[in-house]
């Protein structure tokens, strides 16, 4: 087998979640570019519309999914609507989240806590287990959970986001249990972990000159990354060319990890 059929998605259907834009709109472009059929989900319609646009103009098929994740009923339309439209499900880039507005933990309410759990944690578990329904019995199927850095370590240094950091601390835990469990189904579960990436999602501060001016240093490489630059690590996650990788956690991150 040559690289191409490696890296190759084609005849494959991936789910993107958060796809409107940020990382997901940049992940639902590498799976059309890869072969794959792609069913975008998001909250955002107007956003919807436009990266089904993306995916159609490279010759695949897609659909518009509008789905908040935080809500186990919408979840599951989501994957039937998927299976529906496709026929099966390959590939979950299960990335949809949001950020949390520094705020210390004796500042924090309860109800903030909750609703930002309820997005990056409690979503990312429903998604996965409706996904894995349709993959477990297929014996084969890739799932990739978007992170953070932060789910390794504290963010205090340039912000304190007490949520955030505890959901993809969990998600990191999440990824490891998971590939570990469905490894003998044939299904191989990794997690990517970025960084600082110039997006617009949540409460990203990227546009933001002063917190550039922070969080810069922060970084050997010196700057912010860009959505594209996760394209080779996601395509290598959705393909065969992970096919003995169970569990992992993938950092982007200019090498703010290895300080």
């Amino acid at each position: 087998m040559g690289f191409a059929d490696i890296f190759s998605c084609k005849g494959k259907v991936a789910l993107v979640t958060g796809a409107a834009s940020g990382l997901g709109l940049m992940f639902a472009e590498t799976m059309a570019e890869a072969g794959a059929d792609v069913a975008c989900a998001d909250i955002d319609e107007q956003g919807l519309a436009e990266v089904v646009e993306v995916v159609t103009a490279k010759g695949q098929g897609a659909i518009a999914i509008k789905c908040d994740v935080s809500k186990e009923v919408e979840v599951k339309d989501m994957v039937r609507k998927t299976v529906e439209a496709f026929g099966t499900l390959d590939i979950l880039f299960n990335n949809a989240g949001t950020g949390q507005v520094p705020t210390p933990v004796h500042e924090l309410e309860t109800e903030e806590w909750k609703q930002l759990i309820d997005i990056d944690l409690h979503g990312a578990f429903y998604c996965a287990r409706e996904a894995l329904k349709v993959m477990v019995s297929r014996r084969s199927g890739k799932i990739i959970i978007t992170s953070s850095v932060w789910g390794w370590t504290g963010s205090s240094a340039l912000q304190s986001c007490p949520a955030y950091n505890a959901a993809k601390g969990a998600l990191n835990t999440l990824t490891r249990e998971l590939g570990i469990c469905y490894a003998p189904y044939g299904i191989n579960v990794n997690g990517i972990c970025p960084g600082f990436i110039k997006t617009k999602i949540g409460n990203n501060c990227s546009e933001d000159p002063e917190w550039l001016e922070q969080a810069t240093p922060l970084v050997p490489m010196g700057r912010v990354g860009l959505p594209e630059e996760l394209k080779g690590l996601a395509l290598l996650l959705a393909s065969d060319a992970c096919s003995y990788m169970c569990g992992e956690l993938i950092a982007v991150d200019g090498g703010y990890l290895a300080r």
